[in-house]
């Protein structure tokens, strides 16, 4: 286990870099009422992997300042991908979602080819048209990660950040957005393996993280 703590360490690095630790399922700026998400409901195991929370820290919160933040891991130790990291970050506006490209690239990752995908979902999308998100890998020394990140507001989903932000800015009622932010590792040169498991974790995890624009 200390060896996918590490690797995760070196991945979840890239999206703040943070030291000081705090709570791990966070709320703020909640006073005006709303739109607002319950991460507690979401699937304490996906598949054969089960949920392991990770911590959110002090700096990863002064600089998104989000409204609600989880971050899960989704591990089995047998599986020939170890684990899965997702990260939820919800604002009421666009400007906590933040691009993971530059996030990557400021860590020293260098960033592969980048594509749209369509992630088929697990079940019943609470919305027409369908879960788009974007891949890509990115890679450190002899590290190699890939990364699949869908921006999600009410109504749908993206993967262009100029377009959520939009969506975002025009929602009638400020419903807000969220960014599901995931990476695994690939094992040797078995790509397709990571593929299959961050796609596996967004298509279950995706309907109940965004539930509450809906109901």
């Amino acid at each position: 286990m200390q060896t996918i703590t590490r690797r995760h360490i070196a991945a979840a690095a890239l999206l703040i870099g943070a030291i000081f630790a705090t709570e791990t399922l966070v709320r703020v700026r909640d006073t005006d009422g709303g739109y607002m998400p319950d991460f507690s409901r979401l699937p304490e195991r996906i598949g054969t992997r089960v949920a392991q929370e990770q911590e959110i820290t002090d700096l990863t919160m002064a600089l998104l300042q989000p409204d609600a933040i989880r971050d899960l891991l989704y591990v089995d130790e047998n599986a020939p991908v170890e684990w899965v990291d997702i990260t939820f970050i919800y604002g009421k506006d666009w400007r906590p979602i933040h691009s993971p490209l530059h996030c990557y690239t400021a860590d020293g990752w260098s960033i592969g080819k980048q594509e749209a995908v369509v992630v088929a979902p697990a079940g019943a999308l609470p919305h027409e048209g369908d879960l788009i998100a974007k891949q890509l890998e990115v890679r450190k020394g002899k590290s190699r990660i890939l990364v699949l990140y869908a921006l999600a507001y009410q109504g749908g989903t993206t993967a262009s950040w100029p377009d959520f932000a939009f969506k975002v800015a025009t929602g009638h009622g400020h419903p807000g957005g969220m960014i599901l932010l995931l990476s695994a590792p690939i094992p040797g040169s078995d790509k397709q393996a990571a593929v299959d498991a961050v796609r596996e974790v967004l298509s279950t995890a995706y309907p109940t993280a965004v539930e509450f624009w809906y109901e």
